[in-house]
């Protein structure tokens, strides 16, 4: 046979044994956060699989531990000691994306072929679980960039604050948008940021191009998370007496 087409197909069997290791490690260490504490109460804040919006894919739903957030950083044990010293317990995170992903380098390509002229957008609901109130206040506030940041290819970034939402509990509703240099807007983000007790809410839409998500859409799925954490016995073992 052909040395070529051995090394191919040794090759094209390691990729693919890899991928499906790996896979098997995802789903053994979401079961694994899936049981750990507070992760039911904090699941069931968020949207309940009849609630999933039409249209979408899941890109991920589940725990979101202070390991998870860490791993990716630099310095791992730096960045974990720092999320853990600021009192965050546990998170649950919901993101659902249209079109569907198949992986980094296949949505390039779809992205450059099939998916030329599609718009892509995205949805994210994430709950955060605090040691306490200044904790959660802490965790929802946020470094903006400088307003605008202009990046390499010109292209700035304007972060502006939304008004008449009528979303009494935010602490912040914001949107984002990515613009070229000429003036037309590529990209746009809204997204909800509040605390309820010790509880930290984030709820944000991206579009691009932009208009494929309403603001009406991102409003109406925090008002229906923050019913819910309204009721939720985590929030209420953190009100202060």
């Amino acid at each position: 046979m052909d040395p070529v087409l051995v090394a191919g197909i040794v090759l094209i069997a390691l990729l693919v044994g890899v991928t499906v290791l790996q896979s098997a490690l995802r789903r053994r260490q979401g079961s694994v956060e899936r049981g750990m504490p507070f992760v039911g109460e904090l699941g069931a804040l968020v949207l309940s699989e009849a609630e999933y919006p039409r249209g979408y894919t899941i890109l991920y739903r589940g725990p979101v531990t202070n390991e998870r957030l860490a791993v990716n950083a630099p310095d791992e044990a730096s960045a974990f000691a720092e999320i853990d010293s600021a009192g965050r317990m546990m998170g649950y995170r919901q993101a659902f994306r249209d079109p569907k992903s198949y992986g980094e380098f296949i949505d390039v390509l779809l992205n450059l072929t099939t998916r030329k002229n599609a718009p892509h957008r995205q949805l994210d609901l994430q709950v955060v679980l605090y040691e306490d109130e200044e904790g959660a206040i802490e965790g929802i506030d946020e470094e903006l960039p400088p307003n605008p940041h202009i990046d390499d290819e010109g292209n700035s970034l304007e972060v502006t604050t939304l008004d008449g939402h009528n979303l009494g509990f935010a602490d912040s509703v914001r949107q984002w948008s990515r613009k070229a240099e000429s003036g037309s807007e590529l990209q746009r983000k809204l997204e909800v940021r509040w605390h309820a007790g010790r509880i930290g809410c984030f709820v944000s839409g991206d579009s691009e191009p932009p208009g494929s998500i309403t603001a009406e859409e991102v409003l109406d799925l925090a008002k229906r998370v923050q019913q819910r954490v309204e009721q939720s016995t985590l929030r209420a073992s953190a009100v202060k007496s």
